[in-house]
């Protein structure tokens, strides 16, 4: 009781102080939200709908949230709990890698990191090359949890229904390739195969994109507000400006270093921001405000 009433003092502080910014036309968007009131219950309030910064704003210092989604769809009538009365106009093209849908041999936060970030890399170089997707139409979030979430608003991928939207997803994942037409994943394997003396099965396995095929199908998903905090990490969703240097464990911290006393519940292992923290279950020990809220959202610790 006392480490969650501790995550809501601190995260009521942050949104106070944070002004968000809210996605493009989001008038026509629907908005979710999982309050701290409902914990350790995952209740969504969805179907809420803001006509500006300042009633959003308000909404969520009257209805403190552990966690924060906004709609991938556009709709005429977004407040509508009815989803055939929403009005469904178009929706963004959104990827979601994460480090649960990833072949992982070591499952450490930081290595699932690394993992999920050469995936989004792969998926870059893909949508520029193959789909001829501008980069100003791309922006890269990441989740403030193990993975990332890739955004394409081009006019052009807009009004794609779900089906189109899973043929992407089929040619991302090398879903049962036909090999036998001369096509782009043809050649991409041919050239994998004879560049590294590599098998079909080896060179598919290297060049497939692990991103979560529901979400991308969907046409009406929710998915998480850039600059609202992830309940489970205490850190924050990041719009990510430069790959190769950005580094979730620190770039997407959001709380101060005052020094705050813990109790170790399981055996920790993890590097945040500029600490190092090794302990295990029963070890009382002093970290920063923002380690310290990481450890207490994730269940590692007790305030």
């Amino acid at each position: 009781m006392l480490a969650k009433m501790f995550i809501e003092k601190k995260f009521k502080e942050y949104y106070s102080k944070s002004k968000i910014k809210l996605p493009k036309d989001f008038e026509k968007r629907e908005f979710a939200f999982v309050p701290f009131s409902s914990l350790p219950e995952f209740i969504m309030h969805r179907h809420l709908a803001f006509k500006s910064e300042e009633d959003f704003q308000s909404y969520v210092l009257k209805n403190l949230p552990a966690h924060v989604y906004y709609s991938s769809a556009y709709y005429e009538n977004p407040a509508e709990t009815s989803m055939d009365k929403k009005g469904w106009l178009a929706a963004d093209l959104v990827f979601d890698i994460d480090a649960d849908h990833l072949p992982l041999k070591i499952k450490s936060i930081e290595s699932s990191l690394k993992m999920a970030k050469r995936e989004v890399k792969k998926l870059l170089t893909i949508l520029k090359r193959d789909f001829g997707i501008n980069e100003e139409d791309t922006k890269v979030y990441f989740s403030g949890g193990r993975g990332y979430h890739i955004h394409v608003t081009s006019e052009d991928f807009l009004e794609l229904g779900s089906a189109e939207r899973r043929e992407i997803v089929d040619y991302l994942t090398i879903n049962n390739p036909d090999l036998r037409l001369d096509s782009t994943i043809r050649r991409r394997i041919e050239a994998y195969v004879k560049r590294f003396s590599s098998t079909i099965e080896v060179a598919i396995e290297k060049l497939r994109v692990y991103v979560d095929a529901p979400v991308t199908a969907d046409t009406k998903r929710l998915i998480r507000m850039p600059g609202t905090l992830h309940g489970k990490t205490g850190l924050a969703v990041v719009e990510v400006e430069d790959v190769e240097i950005f580094d979730p464990l620190s770039d997407a911290v959001v709380f101060g270093d005052e020094e705050v006393s813990v109790r170790v519940l399981k055996k920790v292992t993890v590097r945040i921001k500029d600490v190092n923290v090794r302990a295990k279950p029963g070890d009382v020990i002093k970290v920063p405000e923002y380690a310290a809220i990481f450890l207490l959202c994730r269940g590692l610790a007790t305030y």
